[in-house]
């Protein structure tokens, strides 16, 4: 389990280290191409950190090390991220913080508080005594990987779609679910249907059947043919009323060429209809460019 921990840590280790030389080297080259120094934010905020923090001093065998104590607070569950804890290890007559511990391992341990989260033992040190140091200190690896990999899962949790999200995908994508793929199989086939009906009124010999469908006498089929187009715009209407009123930027949603071509689709039978109930009859010929627009 420890070659494991160890292992997972150094590879964390690497990957960080590599992430940081990318971002130096992206901010330099930003630095050359704008003609001017640039200061590494990250580098910026420990020197301010530090200028004005608190040191706390730390005598391991003989040698002094020193840190600040916001790089110990950042684990206050350990020994040394605990003031009270560490406080039983502090020698008066110097006013440093005193353990007889391993020397070498120690400078890898204040760093993993420093860096922080990184871990590089010596590889020379024997992993026994490494597990030794990482109990006294009370750093327990395998728990901050575990607390890690849970915060970066709870990060990754998808947010489940609002009301009005999930009316947007219901129209506008077929493979979302059976109602979407009947709604689009109705859209495809009123779509089929109004191109049918566009091309036949041109020939000539069917445009008498698309007269004034409520002239003298009535006949039954023209009734039937104009409620089958009242009904296939009306369905056009009602889709591009829902996809609308649900999209999330109603700015944007006219930015949307798509959605121009919809409207363009559907405003000439509202145009017409107007003309039909204020004239009482149909429209001049020269509406048919409207149709040809649909």
């Amino acid at each position: 389990q420890h070659y494991f921990i160890q292992s997972n840590l150094r590879l964390y280790s690497e990957l960080t280290m590599i992430n940081t030389w990318m971002k130096q080297v992206h901010t330099c080259t930003l630095s050359m191409l704008l003609g001017r120094k640039e200061t590494d934010p990250t580098q910026e905020q420990f020197r301010n950190g530090t200028k004005n923090a608190k040191l706390v001093k730390i005598n391991c065998a003989g040698e002094i090390f020193v840190t600040t104590e916001t790089s110990l607070s950042r684990y206050p569950d350990t020994l040394l991220g605990n003031p009270a804890r560490r406080a039983e290890y502090l020698d008066t007559s110097t006013g440093h913080l005193y353990f007889d511990r391993h020397q070498e391992l120690f400078s890898a341990i204040l760093y993993f508080y420093q860096s922080p989260g990184t871990f590089r033992p010596p590889e020379t040190i024997d992993p026994v005594v490494v597990e030794e140091e990482l109990d006294f200190f009370d750093i327990d690896l395998a728990r901050m990987i575990a607390n890690y990999e849970a915060e970066e899962a709870a990060k990754n949790v998808p947010v489940p779609p609002t009301l009005t999200q999930r009316i947007n995908q219901s129209i506008t994508d077929p493979s979302y679910s059976k109602f979407s793929m009947v709604w689009g199989g109705i859209d495809l086939l009123c779509i089929l249907t109004t191109i049918s009906m566009l091309v036949i009124e041109t020939i000539p010999d069917y445009q008498k059947h698309f007269d004034d469908p409520f002239g003298t006498p009535l006949v039954p089929y023209k009734i039937m043919i104009y409620g089958i187009d009242v009904f296939i715009n009306l369905f056009f209407s009602l889709d591009l009323l829902i996809r609308f009123s649900t999209w999330p930027n109603k700015r944007k949603f006219f930015a949307k060429p798509l959605n121009i071509m919809d409207i363009l689709a559907v405003a000439p039978f509202y145009v017409e209809l107007v003309v039909f109930i204020t004239t009482r009859g149909l429209p001049p010929p020269q509406f048919f460019a409207l149709k040809v627009l649909r």
